[in-house]
């Protein structure tokens, strides 16, 4: 009997705004619409107490390149139908390119696990960490190409060489080109690449009182067991008792409506994701328009800073904005 996800809702829809200013021409931009001038440094030369005290500048050469983005919308009478859309934005020519996956309904992938859904060379996607009961039936896995509008076909019982294989689950390993684990009806977990090979068996969950709901640990892309009496997992501290961040490419993924994006200054609009750097700058790209707008937080600052140009039109109505990559290096 095939095992029930817990399903993930978006938030409500919001309608989009762009307005994204080039580098030379806008300056800063205040952390709150109210606050004024309170509290920030002042220009003078004056005001500063030593030369120690000045901020160092902040090196935006980041802002270069293709950075990857991951756009949820809600669809269906009750919002039950989830897509992700892909974007790759270079905040500096404000090209931008977007592919859409297939809807979803019931998606079982949650905000902090949506950086699973990528191949760690971001060439592949998927659609969710669940598996259509037709493709479990088949064992035939569709992964879709970032670069292009192609797909690729994997057949997992060809490529592990047994016949009663029923793949239920899958993610990406983080670390590791184009390396995917599928979860099967046995608890099996099998490893195999995107561009070919044999499939091997890494390990096998435990059964008995533990249950396989489509989870993966989102900084390993190793799945885990849930007890059925409790939030107990096998390995142990996952599910809600992992409140690590999201960390990829030596820094920190800020997906939209979690604490550590509120936490931030106020961002100058109203769906936005991040990216919080190994330096500790913190990129943020809005998503409430059509077209994308991007910026930039020094550590320690209180002021965002409008970066590169607008993006072209490309952006849904969206609901959540949980994945902001960097461009690969």
């Amino acid at each position: 009997m095939r095992r029930c996800p817990p399903s993930y809702r978006s938030v409500p829809a919001l309608p989009l705004v762009a307005g994204l200013l080039v580098l030379s021409a806008c300056g800063t931009v205040s952390g709150s619409d109210d606050q004024g001038s309170q509290g920030r440094p002042s220009a003078s030369p004056s005001s500063s107490a030593s030369s120690s005290a000045t901020p160092a500048p902040v090196d935006t050469s980041a802002a270069r390149g293709d950075w990857l983005l991951g756009l949820t919308t809600a669809g269906g009478a009750d919002g039950e139908t989830s897509t992700t859309v892909y974007l790759r934005f270079d905040p500096t020519t404000g090209k931008a390119v977007a592919r859409r996956m297939p809807g979803v309904k019931a998606a079982s992938v949650s905000p902090d696990q949506a950086a699973l859904l990528v191949s760690a060379d971001r060439r592949w996607a998927i659609p969710d960490t669940g598996i259509s009961h037709d493709q479990e039936r088949s064992g035939r896995l569709e992964v879709y190409s970032l670069r292009d509008t192609t797909s690729t076909v994997i057949d997992l019982r060809a490529r592990t060489g047994r016949s009663d294989v029923r793949p239920v689950g899958w993610a990406f390993d983080p670390n590791r080109a184009d390396t995917l684990r599928v979860v099967d009806t046995r608890n099996r977990v099998w490893v195999v690449n995107v561009a070919g090979g044999r499939a091997v068996q890494e390990t096998r969950l435990p059964r008995g009182p533990w249950i396989f709901t489509n989870g993966f640990n989102h900084n390993t892309g190793r799945p885990w067991v849930e007890s059925i009496q409790s939030d107990a997992t096998r390995p142990a501290g996952n599910g809600v008792a992992d409140k690590s961040p999201v960390t990829r490419a030596g820094g920190t993924v800020l997906p939209s409506g979690t604490p550590a994006l509120d936490q931030l200054p106020a961002i100058p609009c109203r769906l936005s994701g991040g990216f919080q750097d190994a330096q500790g700058t913190t990129w943020v790209f809005c998503a409430d328009k059509a077209s994308l707008t991007s910026y930039y937080l020094p550590k320690g600052g209180q002021e965002w800073t409008a970066v590169g140009k607008p993006s072209t039109p490309v952006a849904p109505v969206a609901a959540g904005l949980p994945l902001v990559l960097p461009p690969a290096a």
